[in-house]
This record gives C-alpha cells, sequence and structure tokens, in this order.
C-alpha cells in the first residue's frame, strides 16, 4: 500500500486533508476536513495517514509506503503496536512501513483536546480536565467530534446532527468544537467498536499543529483492562495510546481509575449533563431511547443512586420503567460482563430488592436455556 504526501485544499468554507492511497487493485483517496477556521491546527506531517491506514495494511498483509514526513517517535514504537495489534485482532499481520523521511524535530503544541460524543465517558473525562481544578496544561482546551466510523447506522446525516446536538454545550464552556468529517471507514473491513482507537488517534495526530494532548475518554476500569483478543479495542488502549504519540500530540488514555458506575455517579452531579447527557444506541433524534442496553444501564445506575428524576429532560422515564424489570434480571441474575458485575456490586452496596418479577424473568431464560441446551445441535439433513 503506498500513500502519497498530504495535500491541503479548500473546499466551501472547510479544508481537507488529502492522502492517496494506492494498492494492489485501484488508487482512492483518504481525506479528512474540518471548517477553515480550524486550518492553523492542521499538521501537514504523515502521521495520520498512516496510524489511520495502519490497520487496514495489515488486514491485507501489504507493507506501507509512506510519502512525507513520519514522527521519529511513531515510527520507533510502530513493531510494538503492530504486535499488540496482532494479539488484539490476530487475523491482522504484521507489516513493514517505509516512510519517506523520519523527523523528530515537532515540538509539543499548547492545545488539549477530548472526543466528545455526550456520554458517561465524555463527560468524565470533561469533569476531571474541565469542571474540576487540574493542571494548566492538561485543561481541556478543544473538543472533537470525528466521524471515524462510529456514525456507521446514520452516516454522515448522524454524525451533522450528534454534533448539532451538542454544539450549545461547547459554546456555554466557551470551548472550540472541531467537527472532523472523513471518509476513513471505507478502508476498514473491521468495524469501529474493534478499530476506534487507531482511527480516533488518527485525528488527533491530523491537528498536531495545535493540539498537543489528546486525552481519550477510557472505557473500562484498570481490573478489566488487557491485551488479548476482543471485540473492543479500548480493553488495550492503555496500552496502546501511547505507542500513537508523537513529539508534537501525547495521546492518553483517562478515567480507568473509576468504574463506569463511579462516573455516572460523578456526571449525575454535573448540571450540564442534565441537558446534554446522551448515551444512547438506537441513535434516537433529539432524546435517548432510554429502552436499549446502555439507555437501560444508565438509568438503572441512577436509579440505584435515587437521583434518576434528574435526567427526565433527556430520558423518557416511562419508557424506562417499563422496561426495567427485564433489564434487573439481567444484570444482576444473568450477564456477567464487566458493566454488569459493576452494577450488582453497586445493588448489593446500597440494599437494593430486586422486584419479584425480575428474578422469575431471569430463571425463565435459565429454564429456557437448559432445554435449548438438552436438544443439542440441529441433525437435520440439508
Amino acid at each position: 500500500m503506498k500513500l502519497g504526501k498530504p495535500v491541503l485544499r479548500a473546499k466551501k468554507g472547510r479544508v481537507a486533508y488529502e492522502v492517496s492511497v494506492g494498492t494492489q487493485e485501484a488508487s482512492r483517496t483518504l481525506w479528512y476536513s474540518v471548517p477553515s477556521r480550524f486550518e492553523h491546527l492542521i499538521a501537514a506531517t504523515s502521521d495520520c495517514a498512516l496510524v489511520a491506514l495502519l490497520v487496514p495494511a495489515m488486514a491485507r498483509g501489504e507493507d506501507l509506503h509512506v510519502a512525507g514526513t513520519v514522527s521519529e517517535k511513531l515510527y520507533y514504537n510502530l513493531d510494538t503496536l503492530q504486535a499488540i495489534l496482532v494479539e488484539v485482532m490476530p487475523l491482522l499481520r504484521e507489516i513493514r512501513v517505509h516512510p519517506e523521511d523520519v523527523d523528530s524535530s515537532g515540538v509539543r503544541a499548547e492545545g488539549v483536546a477530548t472526543g466528545f460524543s455526550g456520554g458517561v465517558d465524555s463527560f468524565s473525562a470533561l469533569a476531571d480536565h474541565y469542571y474540576l481544578e487540574v493542571l494548566p496544561t492538561f485543561k481541556i482546551t478543544h473538543l472533537l467530534s470525528n466521524n471515524v466510523g462510529s456514525h456507521e447506522r446514520g452516516g454522515e446525516a448522524l454524525f451533522r446532527r450528534r454534533f448539532e446536538r451538542l454544539l450549545p454545550l461547547a459554546e456555554r464552556l466557551g470551548l472550540p468544537f472541531v467537527d472532523v468529517n472523513s471518509n476513513l471507514d471505507e478502508f476498514y473491513t473491521m468495524n469501529h467498536q474493534q478499530t476506534h482507537t487507531t482511527r480516533n488517534a488518527s485525528v488527533a495526530l491530523l491537528l498536531g499543529c495545535g493540539i498537543g494532548r489528546f486525552l481519550y475518554a477510557s472505557t473500562y476500569r484498570f481490573r478489566d483492562a488487557f491485551v488479548g483478543p476482543y471485540h473492543d479495542s479500548a480493553a488495550s488502549e492503555l496500552v496502546t495510546l501511547p505507542l500513537l504519540s508523537t513529539e508534537r500530540t501525547e495521546c492518553f488514555s483517562v478515567g480507568s481509575q473509576y468504574s463506569r458506575v463511579q462516573k455516572t455517579l460523578h456526571v449525575a452531579e454535573l448540571a450540564d449533563a442534565r441537558d446534554f447527557l446522551d448515551v444512547c444506541m438506537m441513535n434516537a433524534p433529539g432524546t435517548n431511547c432510554s429502552v436499549c442496553p446502555k439507555c437501560k444501564r444508565t438509568l438503572f445506575t441512577l436509579e440505584l443512586a435515587g437521583k434518576l428524576d434528574r435526567f427526565e429532560k433527556v430520558f423518557d422515564l416511562a419508557a424506562y420503567k417499563k422496561a426495567r424489570q427485564r433489564y434487573i434480571g439481567r444484570a444482576l441474575f444473568l450477564e456477567n460482563d464487566p458493566f454488569s458485575r459493576e452494577i450488582a456490586e453497586f445493588a448489593a452496596e446500597v440494599k437494593f430488592k430486586p422486584p419479584l418479577s425480575s428474578r422469575l424473568f431471569a430463571e425463565a431464560v435459565r429454564a429456557r436455556d437448559w432445554v435449548r441446551s438438552l436438544s443439542g445441535p440441529s441433525t437435520r439433513a440439508f
């Protein structure tokens, strides 16, 4: 795979960072774009394109030939980074990267950015690095909204809708909110959840002339983080993010000292969260659906803490109350993922008494699964 030198082009009030990508089959263009007023943030190095397309190249088993300049720190870490990526995604193959030029003269910029989706992790990062007292060099100065694959259910229209919904909060805080559009997802065969760390880090490196520290809100607490095959790159990002850093931009994972329950309780104290919290995985326009797994998990945690009514503006509490009994049955009696374990621990801590209907639902599910297990694999002839 051959990557051309980055080219900046002005297009209808935006500036695009474009890189030609040549493979054995065809030549295409990778692009990112930001509003023209943020052009000064863009670094014209090849770091962004290299990080963006490293995983696709590894999936194809093709070496990367990179025109332009690559950070010495990033280039040095590529072998270790690839070894970790193969552990997480065993179908990948380690490749060689051949940069045209390697440079160590970059100077770290002063800006501090975090990706902001309005979720619990995002608000927790904002709480620790903006609302609360923090070292000036780690205080958030920019919010990022990245279209790098997380909006696959609604495409660019959903990306725009989510950005517009959160823009009033950025204006209330007085923080620049940089909407970064791209066609990066077109180069991936792996889903976003398994590859989001490198995708979003590529945006931080794109903005390396203005963003010197990128604070990536963690998903998992320290005890649940590991390097190994998994469906979510968040589990290993405590290790991978530092390896994605350059002389210009340092990448950090923040928030793993908290459980998701603890984060939710912290966020519940933020007045802004009561207006803008957005955890929904169903892309409900204007509000949270209140019945998808992420909505129910958040709402049940708030219920256990006695803070559910604080969020009536952004959730449909009536819809949640209709769906909560089955969710409680699954979270407390059936599921064993890290988030369910945390909620079960918190429920026990506050001496929550599950409804009888939740227990009966869990028993019914267990009985159904037991009956299915007795039938064994299908023997129907084809």
